[in-house]
């Protein structure tokens, strides 16, 4: 393996951490998301990408009951 190639997976591993942490911080969408960090990894997926953001437990309070 050069060192190129080495260079590219470092890269490549940095950024998908970034996606993992954005996904624990709930950061699904916008500047420094999920969706960012996957379009940066590979910038064919530009648009094809469309996130269910999880609704929180405060989300399901504030709904109507009945």
């Amino acid at each position: 393996m050069s060192v190129d190639q080495i260079n590219q997976l470092q890269t490549q591993q940095a950024i998908f951490t970034q996606a993992l942490k954005a996904a624990v911080e709930g950061r699904w969408t916008g500047e420094a998301s999920v969706e960012a960090y996957l379009y940066a990894l590979d910038p064919n997926m530009l648009g094809t990408i469309t996130p269910d953001v999880p609704i929180t437990e405060s989300d399901v309070e504030s709904l109507p009951k009945g």
